[in-house]
């Protein structure tokens, strides 16, 4: 749990606002990652911690992009194995770029992630892994907020630095949508809630300095 203390430390815990999923759904905490990379020695420690639990069982690490790239690339370096990303496509994810499907096929597969709420955008990178012939050894996340386990995803094994419990809403049972509280925008997926519904009631706020 050392991570929960330095993601707090650094302030990318949040708690009592608003916030719009990558699963669509709406909570009121978030932690957020992008403020833990530029501190390059504990992302390095904490890519060796992904990697710790399946040493030797695999041969490629690979993450849904855009938040896994740095994670898959990490903890292959530290494991001397590849690393690659599934790109976003019509509702997917699909290793579109160069030399990445040969990287997975017939390959023992790590899938690496940062957090895991419903685990939607793990679970596709884990079933294009064996549309393209790879097997999926197992998932590690920095940390799954969501109690996602491994049968959900259809993985041999589920590992996380840390687990904790955020609620989360579909945005018809939110009462925050409800309260009409301003939905984060610069955080989450609160910019894109946020183009599909310019006119929501509650208005829009950003937490980051611009």
């Amino acid at each position: 749990m050392y991570i929960l203390a330095e993601l707090e430390k650094i302030g990318a815990v949040f708690t009592d606002k608003h916030f719009v999923y990558a699963s669509g759904k709406h909570g009121s905490a978030y932690i957020n990652l992008d403020l833990l990379f530029p501190h390059t020695q504990m992302v390095a420690k904490l890519c060796a911690d992904l990697a710790k639990p399946f040493a030797g069982e695999f041969d490629t690490v690979a993450a849904p992009a855009t938040g896994g790239i740095v994670l898959s690339v990490l903890t292959a370096n530290v494991s001397g194995t590849q690393g690659i990303w599934a790109d976003k496509a019509d509702g997917g994810f699909v290793f579109e770029r160069a030399g990445f499907v040969e990287a997975v096929r017939g390959k023992r597969v790590l899938v690496v992630e940062d957090l895991l709420t419903t685990g939607g955008s793990v679970d596709k990178v884990c079933r294009e892994v064996e549309k393209v012939g790879g097997t999926v050894v197992g998932v590690s996340v920095v940390c799954n907020r969501g109690g996602v386990t491994a049968e959900a995803l259809s993985v041999p094994r589920l590992t996380a630095l840390a687990e904790v419990r955020f609620s989360a809403y579909d945005p018809g049972e939110c009462i925050a949508c409800q309260q009409q509280q301003p939905i984060v925008e610069d955080m989450g997926h609160g910019d894109d809630y946020k183009a599909e519904h310019p006119d929501y009631a509650g208005g829009y706020e950003r937490l980051q300095a611009v």
